[in-house]
């Protein structure tokens, strides 16, 4: 992706790994901890949240967390939005979970047609903030909003929330209301996806919870060192706001100069990426074509045909543009 270019670039970040690489690979690799809450990750983590620890439940990247929370058996029937992050689609089908698909280009979109959706309490409802599809984040009006129409519980995927105008996200709202489950992970905030290391936090009391996300499918050791090393090292932290500072600013370069063409709609993003959305197949495939091989690019052609540019470099930024002005 090209998101993990700024990575690349960042020789600053790059030197940080290498220095600390030995003491995330000491030799011992031993991370089944008999009491879960002494994890001086979840200290570390819980430290700079400032929220208690037992309302954070740590997991091997998002993945793994999305996974255990579909299948557990205490939901009597699971929303989700579409389009949405595959690995929701693939669970709920592959399982054979009950599910409906509540179809949205935009939040306004889904707050809309939720008010004719009928729930329950055991019922869960899925969404990402920004949105996976196109990167708007759902206002807190509009969350208020859907906690009066839905009446079960709210996984909300924040994985770019990072990137938004509200950094801090729902966490007060998580704390406050046992409805509410916020999932996050350190691959889209730290440009760490491989390290995988996820996290969610609620006050909702489910048995076993914990327990699903324990050895042996819990973090690695190394995974763990590094992450609780990169939150108590405020310099380096430091280092990767102002990087995605400039990521924001480089995606705002593009959404600024698009935002009124004719060829795609783009709905504005609060995430590491820009979402162009086609009504005509033409234009898509024609788009697609001017930008296939730059890195970065996706095509989705489900549905609703869309193309995501993963935000890099300013360079990058304009050639994207220059690109797209071959459409006119």
């Amino acid at each position: 992706m090209a998101s993990s270019s700024v990575w690349k670039d960042n020789t600053i970040l790059r030197k940080w790994l290498k220095k600390y690489s030995l003491d995330f690979l000491d030799g011992n690799f031993n991370y089944d901890l008999t009491d879960y809450l002494s994890d001086p990750l979840l200290n570390a983590l819980a430290k700079k949240l400032n929220i208690d620890k037992e309302y954070i439940y740590l997991g091997a990247g998002s993945s793994q967390i999305i996974t255990n929370i579909l299948n557990l058996k205490v939901w009597n029937k699971i929303f989700i939005t579409s389009p949405e992050f595959g690995l929701y689609n693939r669970n709920l089908e592959k399982n054979s979970i009950n599910h409906v698909k509540i179809e949205c280009i935009t939040t306004v979109d889904f707050v809309n047609k939720l008010s004719s959706i009928k729930s329950t309490e055991e019922d869960l409802l899925c969404l990402s903030s920004p949105r996976w599809f196109s990167g708007e984040r759902f206002s807190d009006e509009q969350i208020y909003t859907i906690l009066q129409e839905f009446k079960g519980t709210i996984l909300v995927d924040e994985a770019y929330i990072a990137y938004s105008d509200n950094e801090k996200g729902l966490i007060d709202l998580a704390i406050n209301n046992a409805r509410i489950i916020l999932l996050r992970s350190f691959s889209k905030t730290y440009f760490a996806s491989g390290f995988r290391i996820g996290y969610i936090i609620t006050t909702k009391k489910i048995d076993g919870l914990r327990d699903t996300f324990i050895a042996p499918h819990s973090i690695s050791t190394c995974s763990a060192r590094f992450a609780t090393s990169l939150i108590n090292d405020d310099k380096l932290q430091k280092i990767f706001s102002n990087t995605r500072k400039l990521v924001n600013k480089n995606r705002d370069i593009i959404y600024d100069n698009l935002k009124n063409n004719g060829n795609f709609n783009v709905i504005k993003s609060e995430a590491n990426f820009i979402t162009l959305i086609f009504q005509k197949r033409q234009e898509f495939s024609k788009c697609y074509e001017l930008l296939k091989d730059l890195p970065g690019i996706q095509k989705f052609d489900n549905n609703i045909t869309f193309i995501k540019i993963w935000i890099s470099n300013k360079e990058f930024s304009l050639k994207i543009l220059k690109r797209l002005e071959q459409l006119k």
